[in-house]
């Protein structure tokens, strides 16, 4: 059933343009590899407020702008993400650091969710600290396991 949708959309129009163009893959590959790089950058700008970094920096006013520009990024990674996945999607989904991607980026979203239902933009409490590391190499392992995709 699975292998049929993934079949399905690796043979839609769409797939089958991004696969014959000569640039949408790589346009969509340089949107999906700049949105990782801004959300990546703009986490690591409130994660070191976080950490005690920049302590004149109003914290709530900075977290309000990172993780409005991290939900864009992300947004863009996703999207991005999604059309090259269905280019290719049976070898994508059968791939281990591609699953191994999707996992990471499931925690860290389950650790952003935590992170701001707890307060932890506020708190700056040890809980907050350990988060923000967290979330930090998570999102480093999924540019990590992005990146195996194309060698293992």
């Amino acid at each position: 059933m699975v292998q049929a949708m993934l079949a399905t959309l690796e043979a839609s129009a769409l797939a089958e343009a991004i696969r014959r163009s000569v640039w949408a893959y790589p346009a969509l590959e340089t949107i999906h590899i700049a949105s990782f790089g801004v959300l990546i950058g703009s986490l690591l700008v409130f994660e070191l407020r976080v950490f005690g970094l920049a302590r004149s920096l109003p914290a709530l006013p900075l977290a309000r702008l990172a993780l409005g520009a991290s939900v864009i990024a992300f947004s863009c990674a996703a999207v991005s993400g999604s059309l090259l996945f269905i280019s290719g999607a049976t070898e994508f989904a059968a791939h281990p650091a591609f699953r191994v991607k999707l996992v990471l980026i499931l925690i860290a979203g389950i650790n952003a969710i935590v992170f701001h239902a707890r307060g932890g933009a506020r708190r700056h409490d040890g809980v907050a600290r350990l988060q923000s590391a967290a979330s930090l190499l998570l999102w480093l392992a999924v540019l990590t396991a992005g990146r195996l995709i194309a060698y293992l």
